[in-house]
């Protein structure tokens, strides 16, 4: 007799097994490219986005410095220097907005001396682009009209290095000075050669460009991102990014602990309080809601909601999620297998009702209220219809109709979308994440060991 023994294997098994893996393989693949295509159109500027051949890596965020000289002009006060920054920041980057421009800086000189920088994140130059330059119409009577849009959203920060600007101050200047060399990437392309040969030739400076410089900067790479958090109503409201947020996550949980405590109730009513013979007729009753096609009940439940005051409200979205037909169907089938003899044990000891269902039967229930929790987070998370159609006012709109508006704003770019809706995809992710094994308990229908 041998020491080793055979394993008997069944003809085809490893081939089976080996076609099971592949196919794993190739949908997760095909899962995930798209996902991973949309994380990095999200950290791209909108030039790169629409290259082509696609790249799949974003390109490196460049912050162009632009030095001004005004030792010829006579002194001034402060806001001409500030126009001067401002014309130099916005007028050149609206010229060449498709650029992988991080941030445009500029540094004014007055007799070898710093004293004034102005600076300017992409994020910022997203939101007030429509606002400040929303035509190429560059010309001193329009900064002179969008000069205090620029100072009172702060999109311009302006930092002085004098005291009093009709007297000689300022820092020590150490870039290049009238007649020097420059320090920019003299490269055919570049951000830093566009604007200097832009304003160079341009009518409506009156300062001396005297150098253009260029430099990588990664942490303007997740720019796209927070242009979503400063992005504001027309009406100048403050609503926005985080608004939409706070109105999606408190729609969902709401949505959830609805389920929770309507459809748990009713299916521990179905399935341990009632005759069998009723608990099959209310259950049919409930499953045949599920057939009934969304649309066709859209127009009464808004009319339901307008009776009752709750158009235009969050709490117009979440009551028709308090209760869905499916979900007790699950609970109900779930409590059906707990042990019978451990309620009736309780029972016998005087537990009531709802202590034998909050303290015995929600504690061995954790995987079905999972499963709930999940399937109504994933669904009212993503719902579209029923919350643009309530929701008509900003103020109560959810994360996929404010995407919808997204989509509709030609001042927002494709790369700024894409970072929206990785924003969006993120929750479920985690979700998913964090819930996978008691996902999978429950929908095997697992709640008892033994």
């Amino acid at each position: 007799m041998t020491g080793k023994r055979r394993r008997i294997r069944e003809k085809g098994s490893v081939s089976l097994k080996g076609t099971a893996y592949a196919l794993t393989i190739v949908f997760i693949v095909i899962s995930l490219v798209p996902m991973a295509w949309m994380i990095s159109s999200s950290l791209k500027d909108s030039k790169s986005i629409y290259a082509f051949p696609p790249r799949w890596l974003p390109k490196t965020p460049q912050t162009v410095t632009v030095t001004l000289n005004f030792s010829g002009a006579a002194p001034a006060e402060r806001e001409f220097y500030e126009k001067e920054a401002a014309k130099a920041i916005w007028y050149a980057w609206k010229k060449h907005q498709n650029e992988p421009i991080g941030e445009m800086r500029v540094i004014g000189i007055r007799d070898g001396r710093a004293i004034l920088e102005a600076s300017t994140p992409s994020y910022l130059f997203t939101v007030g682009r429509p606002l400040v330059v929303p035509s190429q119409v560059f010309t001193d009577a329009v900064m002179n009209t969008k000069f205090p849009i620029i100072k009172q959203r702060g999109f311009t920060k302006f930092v002085w290095f004098w005291e009093d600007e009709t007297e000689a101050g300022g820092k020590e200047f150490g870039g290049a000075e009238p007649g020097g060399t420059e320090r920019s990437e003299a490269q055919s392309g570049t951000p830093a050669l566009l604007v200097r040969d832009f304003l160079r030739q341009a009518d409506f400076m009156q300062a001396e460009v005297v150098a253009v410089e260029q430099r990588d900067n990664w942490r303007r790479l997740f720019d796209n991102y927070l242009a979503l958090w400063a992005v504001t109503d027309s009406d100048g409201e403050g609503l926005g990014m985080v608004r939409y947020l706070l109105n999606s996550i408190y729609v969902t949980l709401a949505s959830v602990a609805a389920q929770f405590v309507v459809g748990g109730l009713a299916g521990y009513a179905l399935s341990r309080l009632i005759s069998p013979k009723w608990a099959v007729r209310w259950t049919l009753f409930f499953v045949a809601t599920i057939m009934i096609p969304e649309i066709a009940i859209l127009v009464p439940l808004y009319l339901t909601m307008e009776q009752l005051g709750l158009v235009n409200t969050l709490w117009g979205i979440i009551l028709p999620h308090t209760a869905w037909g499916i979900v007790i169907f699950l609970f109900k089938g779930f409590f059906d297998q707990l042990p019978g003899e451990l309620l009736q044990a309780a029972r016998i000891d005087g537990a009531s009702e709802l202590g034998i269902y909050r303290k015995i039967v929600i504690p061995m229930s954790l995987p079905i209220f999972t499963v709930v929790g999940v399937m109504t987070f994933i669904a009212v998370w993503n719902e579209f219809m029923w919350p643009l159609v309530v929701a008509r006012k900003e103020s109560a709109w959810t994360l996929t109709v404010a995407l919808n508006d997204f989509q509709n704003r030609q001042t927002l770019g494709t790369n700024v979308l894409m970072s929206s809706l990785t924003v969006a995809t993120v929750p479920m992710l985690l979700v998913f994440l964090f819930c996978q094994r008691l996902v999978e308990r429950g929908a095997a229908w697992t709640g008892v060991k033994g």
